[in-house]
């Protein structure tokens, strides 16, 4: 038997990923209740049962999605029987590989940066996410130049950090809307090899 509340809970992510199938396919502005319902096949009523409206059920959708676009990153991060240097050589593999290397993952990304901009609390996700990012990060990369008897101080290293986040976010938008240019694994390798130059350590490719 389900335990208490996973049921709304999946009815409820139900309705995000219905959400964000509909921006995927009509674009923000036409993705209204009404037609998330039809993507999820349930009445209106169900959704403001678990949401007030569109602005909070499309706050839901992003949140959601950089959730998707982040939780791969975190695999094997925080293993410390992991060579620090091949942890971020991890990290760096999932952040440049599918399902985040997409380009719908790029698509909804678009849809949702403009509101960013004019709406706080979307705004809000957006530098929580981000945070959470450098949060990440950082102490791989402390941990990986430690590896090479390499200190670097907290601003350094949050510097470093915001480097190779740039390195990837680059090199993330470059593979979703021209995989055609890379080979298996090129876009994975052409990151490591930039985060080896810009941390001056070598960080074998995949």
């Amino acid at each position: 038997m389900p335990a208490k509340g996973t049921k709304g809970k999946n009815r409820k992510q139900e309705l995000i990923n219905a959400t964000l199938d509909c921006i995927a396919n009509e674009g923000l502005q036409k993705t209204t209740v009404r037609n998330v319902a039809e993507y999820a096949n349930v009445t209106n009523g169900l959704i403001r049962f678990y949401f007030s409206g569109k602005d909070e059920l499309i706050r839901a959708a992003y949140s959601a999605l950089l959730e998707i676009m982040y939780v791969n990153t975190r695999i094997e991060i925080n293993d410390v029987d992991i060579c620090a240097k091949t942890r971020l050589q991890h990290f760096i593999q999932a952040t440049l590989s599918a399902p985040i290397v997409s380009p719908r993952t790029v698509l909804l990304w678009a849809n949702f940066l403009p509101m960013t901009y004019i709406d706080p609390e979307m705004a809000a996700i957006r530098t929580n996410e981000y945070a959470k990012t450098t949060k990440i990060l950082a102490p791989l990369i402390s941990a990986a130049l430690a590896t090479e008897n390499i200190t670097v101080d907290h601003n350094e290293c949050e510097i470093l950090a915001i480097k190779i986040n740039a390195l990837i976010d680059g090199l993330w938008l470059e593979g979703s809307m021209a995989a055609y240019k890379f080979k298996d694994n090129e876009l994975v390798n052409i990151g490591i090899d930039s985060a080896s130059a810009i941390l001056s350590i070598s960080l074998e490719n995949i």
